[in-house]
Parts: structure tokens; sequence; C-alpha cells
């Protein structure tokens, strides 16, 4: 049930705050999860690491934005092996909250 609250209360904030630039002091990457990641998310994260043109395991583009947003290089996340780039706090406490999830409802752009 905190799960639920704390996702919805993220969804909220990010609708009304809004995404893009950072009025936060510049914060070091965190790891996210330490749970195992399934073939589709390992999948899903080379796709999004390879947007830029090279596969060096660091995904330029804000994930909670749907990959539309570049994110920056002071508010990243780790996740199974790659550094996620997020364009502002609220993305990076959306994506800490869960990862996986995140990922999995994101359509990769071609």
């Amino acid at each position: 049930m905190k799960r639920i609250l704390l996702l919805a209360t993220m969804a909220f904030s990010t609708a009304v705050l809004g995404c893009g630039e950072n009025t936060e002091p510049a914060s070091t990457a965190t790891t996210t999860t330490a749970e195992p990641a399934s073939e589709a998310t390992l999948v899903a994260l080379q796709k999004a690491d390879m947007l830029d043109g090279s596969e060096d395991h660091v995904i330029g583009k804000c994930y909670v934005c749907k990959l539309g947003m570049d994110g920056s290089d002071q508010i990243t996340a780790e996740v199974h092996g790659y550094t996620a780039h997020l364009c502002s706090e609220s993305c990076r406490e959306h994506f800490e909250a869960s990862p996986d999830e995140v990922i999995a409802s994101t359509k990769i752009p071609e």
C-alpha cells in the first residue's frame, strides 16, 4: 500500500512540477536495485544505451520522460550495470522507486 501511495505521489509531483531544469544541487549516482534483471529489461537497457550510437552502459536520455528528454550527468541512477541520466530530481526519485517497471513501460524510440 505504501509503495502504491509513493508511486501515486511521485506521478502527481511529476505532473505538477514537471521535468526539466534542475534547481537542486548536483548529486551522485545511487544504486536502484539489487534484484537480478530479466532478459527483457536487459534488452531494453541495451537498446536505450545505443540511442546515442555507442554501447557504453550510459543512457543519456531521461527514462521517466520516456527517453524524450536529455538527462543530466549530475542526476543519475545505477541500474543493472547501466548508468541512467535523469533530467530532474523528481524523475530520479520516480525511477528509483521502481526502475524495472519504468524500463518495462518505456517504448524505445527507433
